[in-house]
């Protein structure tokens, strides 16, 4: 099962990502901050972590730095299009929707795309 870490201070918010998510058939945690989050990835890794761009502000690469300090899986960014961040190698950017079928689907490739790769590994 596909472990999710999601990052959301709307509490309203999170509680849809939450029954949605697990609806989908992923684990999922839910964290209210960033700090938070970094924290509990510590010890308890997920395979990808989704969080809201707004929440990350414009320190998007400072971000990923100590991010990958405790999180080598994907990251899914929620946002709007028009707030692009760089190309970072390991990072989505979704649109932030009350339908969250996006990012069910981003999150099933991802979990495809972990399976294969770790199943090639063992050919």
């Amino acid at each position: 099962m596909l472990q999710i870490m999601v990052v959301e201070s709307d509490p309203s918010l999170a509680r849809l990502y939450r029954e949605e998510l697990e609806d989908a058939g992923f684990g999922v945690v839910v964290r209210s901050d960033l700090r938070r989050a970094l924290r509990t990835l510590k010890g308890a890794p997920a395979h990808v972590l989704v969080t809201n761009l707004d929440l990350v502000g414009g320190r998007l690469e400072h971000w990923m730095e100590h991010l990958r300090q405790v999180h080598e899986g994907g990251v899914v960014l929620l946002g709007r299009r028009c707030h692009r961040p760089p190309p970072i190698e390991g990072l989505s950017v979704l649109d932030k929707s009350s339908d969250l079928s996006d990012l069910i689907e981003r999150l099933r490739d991802m979990a495809n795309t972990a399976w294969w790769q770790h199943a090639g590994g063992n050919c």
